[in-house]
């Protein structure tokens, strides 16, 4: 054993193993000298060598991040913040928790290669929007405060005033492949006591040579996998600008081949993301396995696919992909073949029968087949339940707002144009409560001001009180 320092001799040729071991309260942080690394260090003892041993404390409560900090660099305070957002995470890791990691407004990034990402263990708490010298969470103020997750790690991407890159064209050069990075497979299960809230996360282009790095350019969800789980909870997060060459342009939940990705998410946008294949903003991979998330007051606006699902893939292929969405808008969306917002894939003897109330989609387009929906196969397969939904101004040579392929929906309390060219397909059961006959009807009649973004229900609106307030969870 050694304390401080120590000195010891040994006959030339001697192999000699360190184990550097941690007091209470603190974690090892590495080696340097003639050690290197994290792990044991083994010398064989030529000539006079010297390691040194590394070691944080672990903070008590709350670690802080403050880019601008100038003290000590522990973490322990806003004074002695740490600077680096993941030099926070990987201590977390190293201590096992020490409660939530508070990160105040600024520009972050997760290093200088495409594969370096922020890694978020099993139980930590990220909390972003704080200027800086807050002593209680209801003090800060994400939105005046914003703390930006940037995958543009050349710092040459096309930003706006606060660093965040609003399309996924104004990306430049090499970024990092997943903004951020959860790991539910070999770290642990990842549940919601794994929280991400106040932040952007954007910038991040999942463009590798391959699985895993083509998916998931905002964040990457692993839970694939007998028994594995990734299902963290985001709160008050906005997903712009990130890509995805496969699948999942903002984010991938990936619960296949046994695995669960569930993750909750509440007052989320996802922006202007983009991904070549499917799912422009998110894709939920269940074959095999399970991914559901639940949706509660989420905004998808210009997100886009190559291939399909212009904003929400769900792949229930052989699995389960029957995520829950409630108060959630759907607009300016797109996809190259079908579904411009959303689609449904029961495939393979499997089930994707998402929850969808008081969901507006509006103005989405497809190249092909569905300009707002694509549900396919059934019974057992895509039976969307829709309960006061409204569907209004989207476009597809086949089923402008909807496209059911042998699938079980059901349809209540729900406006949509039920003409020939706004509905294909077979399989739609009709419930109460619908709006149908909307040829009276401009888009002025429906939304205070769609051009402008703004969806609410303009007085005299067909939809008002048209809904079924039983149907709210």
């Amino acid at each position: 054993a050694c304390g401080a320092t120590c000195t010891a001799g040994f006959d030339s040729g001697t192999v000699v193993t360190l184990t550097a071991v941690a007091g209470s309260n603190a974690a090892f942080s590495g080696w340097s000298g003639s050690c290197s690394g994290s792990g044991d260090c083994t010398l064989t003892v030529t000539a006079d060598v010297t390691a040194t041993a590394a070691f944080a404390v672990c903070p008590v409560g709350v670690a802080y991040v403050d880019k601008r900090a100038g003290g000590a660099g522990t973490g322990a305070s806003w004074a002695d913040a740490f600077t680096d957002v993941q030099d926070a995470l990987g201590l977390y890791e190293a201590c096992g928790s020490y409660g939530a990691i508070w990160v105040a407004t600024g520009i972050y990034t997760p290093g200088v290669a495409a594969t370096d990402t922020f890694t978020m263990p099993p139980g930590v708490a990220l909390y972003g929007g704080f200027a800086g010298g807050e002593s209680s969470l209801g003090e800060r103020d994400w939105v005046a405060n914003p703390t930006i997750l940037s995958g543009d790690i050349g710092g040459d991407d096309r930003v706006d005033v606060n660093g965040v890159v609003t399309a996924t064209s104004n990306i430049n050069g090499d970024n990092a492949y997943h903004v951020l990075w959860l790991d539910g497979v070999n770290g642990g299960p990842i549940t919601q006591t794994t929280v991400i809230d106040g932040f952007f996360v954007t910038a991040g282009r999942a463009a590798g040579a391959g699985e895993p790095d083509t998916y998931g350019g905002g964040m990457y969800c692993a839970g694939g996998g007998s028994d594995n789980e990734c299902s963290p909870k985001l709160v008050n997060v906005i997903f712009s600008g990130n890509s995805a060459t496969t699948a999942g342009g903002a984010m991938y939940n990936g619960g296949y081949e046994g695995g669960t990705s569930d993750p909750s998410l509440q007052n989320v946008t996802f922006s202007g993301n983009s991904t070549d294949g499917y799912g422009g903003a998110v894709f939920n991979d269940a074959y095999l396995g399970n991914s559901s998330p639940s949706l509660v007051n989420v905004t998808f606006s210009g997100n886009s696919a190559g291939d399909s699902g212009g904003a929400m893939d769900n792949n229930g292929y052989t699995g389960v992909s029957s995520p829950s969405l409630v108060n959630v808008t759907f607009s300016g969306n797109s996809a190259g073949w079908g579904g411009g917002a959303m689609v449904n894939n029961g495939n393979g003897g499997g089930v994707s029968s998402p929850s969808l109330v008081n969901v507006t989609f509006r103005g989405n387009s497809a190249g092909d087949s569905g300009g707002a929906m694509f549900s396919s196969f059934g019974p057992q397969g895509s039976g969307a339940k829709l309960a006061n939904v409204i569907f209004w101004g989207n476009t597809a040579p086949n089923g402008d707002h909807l496209y059911s392929l042998d699938s079980s929906m059901v349809i209540s309390h729900t406006l949509v144009p039920s003409s020939t060219a706004s509905i294909y397909g077979s399989g739609i059961i009709w419930g109460p409560g619908n709006i149908t006959d909307t040829g009276a009807y401009t888009t002025a009649d429906i939304f205070v001001d769609a051009a402008g973004g703004d969806l609410r229900l303009a007085g005299g609106s067909p939809a008002v009180d048209a809904g079924d307030n039983s149907a709210v969870p």
